[in-house]
């Protein structure tokens, strides 16, 4: 068996909707996925009213910092019927911040000669706003440039750019512990990518697992990062980050298969809503 668990949906940054995501899952042969949108878990109840021909897996993808850097923590619901009341507050109120975040942008990008309002940005937008909205908003304005999604971030709102504002100063610490009070397992996504520090150091911290299978650049050896995770008896998962067929990173690219599957299934129960059956 072959999970993506790791891919975006529109209600943060991806390009296709829940149902559009199993939909492409199915059709690439995978045997499950997890919806594990940025900093919102608007999925979750459109996963619970709805039957899938495969396991779609809750999850969510945290912003958080580790010593002034970005670090994203997934969290992967137990399905244990308990409840989340307190991570689904947190996120409300983060969405409003990222609301903030986005009329701070647009006041940026206007000293950068680039005129967008917040209406524009959010009809690209079906749940919270990201980045790749403003984007989407500035390539269809200025049609004449002829930008990609790369070419706004390299230039505007990237991190460093001229147009990036923060999301929030959320502690990597406090986002393990907000998982962990809401019956979810913290999992580090893409170690990888973090420069600025070793991720070793976040492994010391009271977290569950390591995404040690990734879509990295060529070249990047993720070996170490699997026999880290064994050696500290943690768990493994693995995924594309996938945020559309338009965007980067195709589905299934990277995916986690047995026998680690198996170890992460039985950690999370088993418990999805499955087309004319459950699997408990």
């Amino acid at each position: 068996m072959k999970y993506d668990l790791h891919t975006h949906t529109i209600l943060s940054d991806g390009e296709l909707s829940v149902d559009g995501n199993v939909k492409r899952a199915i059709e690439l042969g995978l045997d499950g996925l997890a919806i594990s949108d940025h900093d919102n878990i608007d999925s979750w109840q459109i996963i619970d009213n709805n039957t899938y021909d495969i396991p779609v897996i809750k999850a969510v993808e945290l912003s958080t910092y580790y010593n002034k850097e970005n670090v994203h923590i997934l969290g992967y619901y137990l399905n244990n019927g308990k409840s989340y009341q307190n991570l689904e507050k947190f996120l409300t109120d983060m969405r409003k911040k990222r609301e903030d975040r986005v009329y701070k942008m647009i006041e940026l990008l206007k000293k950068q000669g680039i005129e967008i309002t917040y209406d524009e940005i959010k009809r690209h937008a079906d749940g919270a706003i990201g980045r790749p909205h403003v984007a989407e908003a500035i390539i269809e304005k200025y049609p004449e440039k002829n930008y990609s999604i790369q070419d706004v971030f390299d230039l505007y709102i990237g991190d460093g750019k001229p147009s990036y504002v923060q999301v929030s100063n959320f502690q990597t610490t406090d986002a393990i512990k907000l998982l962990h009070e809401n019956n979810c397992l913290a999992v580090l996504a893409h170690p990888l990518l973090i420069k600025k520090n070793d991720y070793k150091e976040i492994l010391d911290l009271p977290i569950d697992g390591v995404e040690c299978y990734y879509p990295y650049e060529e070249g990047q050896d993720y070996s170490e990062v699997i026999k880290e995770a064994k050696r500290r008896n943690l768990i493994i998962t693995g995924g594309s980050d996938f945020h559309g067929p338009n965007v980067r990173n195709t589905m299934g690219l990277s995916y986690l298969e047995s026998p680690e599957l198996e170890e992460f299934l039985n950690r999370i129960k088993r418990c999805w809503s499955v087309k004319n059956k459950k699997v408990n």
